[in-house]
């Protein structure tokens, strides 16, 4: 049913594992005499890349299944199981999806599920629940198979997760050491992708261990960014709601020998050593790759303007760094990128590139809020 390759478990009945090892099991693994004995216990199946990246989408709350199958009908026909609560949607991915387990969270801070795909995760797929419930097949199918960019994730759900091209890289190891607070940061980041305090969350909540330093610089930044499109400073309650948040959704990757206090500390020291906002390093480095890789020769034949083409080249490399996702620009942003005496010339230019299909807008700007665009233009 759940197709080759696959990994098993062998685990008592009852429980969901124990500290027996088995992150070394392979396929070759798989022999008749190791699979004879599944059926007198639990069995666990090892996912990612063990099982040819079969992965499994633990929807907890049962709220959730049907806007989930809603906006995702092409998984009503998958294998889906149950266990205490909710439901588990067994899939095979296709091409890149993010390779690590991770917690799914309500906008209220409460678990709901977990993506799990990383080369130590496992989900139960028969045997007895620990609560004391079998295990069900709800639908009894082989796992679809699915490109991630294609999976539709509830608007309950507050932190779905993203490929490893769409998050913040951060270091491997928490560190003591503040002089890196500036713009040498090694941050895949988003231009002015924070426009809320959920934005400044969702790019900050740490995915594993040893990286909680550097994404209380993140979450600094970005609160930075917040505080620069509204022209207002945060309060020191506003401060503390923020990073009280922020603990609720890193409550996982935390050290059990730091206070939430110390943590806390630590994001203010980061807050006022950090020079820039959230987004200004991309703007700089798809400056760089536009001008490393400009459009061909024969791109854009309706202008004759070099600083034209060029933007267009750095709109390009903005949707590299956002992914699937659209990116953030201003006519303003355009000014100071190219020293215009107003922000009337910059918004001519890209207003001129919706027409002529180099961009798409996806979201109108207000205020201080830039316009959100799709580069889109494909040289015929």
């Amino acid at each position: 049913m759940l197709g080759e390759p696959v990994v098993f478990i062998n685990w008592p009945k009852g429980v969901k594992g124990t500290k027996r090892r088995w992150k070394d099991l392979t396929v070759a693994d798989m022999t008749p005499e190791y699979l004879a004995k599944l059926p007198h216990g639990n069995i666990g199946v090892a996912l990612g890349e063990k099982s040819g990246g079969l992965c499994a989408i633990d929807l907890d709350k049962d709220a959730l299944i049907e806007p989930f199958l809603a906006a995702n009908p092409q998984l009503k026909g998958t294998l889906q199981t149950h266990g205490a609560r909710g439901r588990v949607f067994w899939v095979r991915m296709v091409g890149e999806y993010p390779r690590t387990t991770r917690k799914l969270k309500t906008h209220s801070g409460d678990d709901c599920g977990e993506w799990r795909a990383g080369k130590n995760s496992q989900s139960i797929i028969h045997g007895i629940h620990p609560t004391g419930k079998a295990y069900e097949i709800i639908h009894r199918a082989k796992p679809v198979s699915v490109q991630f960019s294609s999976i539709v994730w509830p608007t309950e759900i507050s932190n779905p997760p993203k490929l490893e091209s769409q998050l913040p890289t951060a270091a491997t190891e928490d560190t003591e050491d503040t002089k890196d607070t500036d713009d040498t940061e090694e941050v895949n980041e988003w231009l002015f992708s924070v426009h809320s305090v959920e934005d400044a969350l969702r790019v900050s909540t740490p995915t594993k261990i040893r990286t909680n330093y550097r994404l209380a610089l993140v979450l600094a930044r970005a609160v930075k960014a917040l505080e620069y499109q509204t022209r207002k400073r945060f309060t020191p309650e506003q401060h503390r709601d923020i990073h009280n948040q922020w603990l609720t959704r890193a409550a996982e990757f935390l050290r059990p020998g730091q206070t939430k206090g110390d943590y806390f500390m630590e994001y203010l020291n980061a807050y006022k050593q950090a020079k820039y906002p959230l987004g200004s390093i991309v703007l700089a480095r798809a400056i760089e790759a536009a001008k490393r890789n400009p459009l061909p020769p024969d791109a854009l034949p309706w202008t004759d303007n070099p600083d034209v083409r060029l933007l267009a080249a750095i709109c390009r490399e903005l949707q590299i760094f956002a992914g699937n996702e659209p990116f953030w620009l201003s006519a303003r942003t355009v000014q100071n990128i190219f020293k215009h005496n107003t922000h009337d010339t910059g918004a001519k230019w890209l207003r001129s590139f919706c027409v002529m299909e180099v961009l798409k807008e996806t979201e109108k700007g207000r205020g201080f809020k830039a316009s959100r665009y799709r580069y889109v233009y494909q040289q015929h």
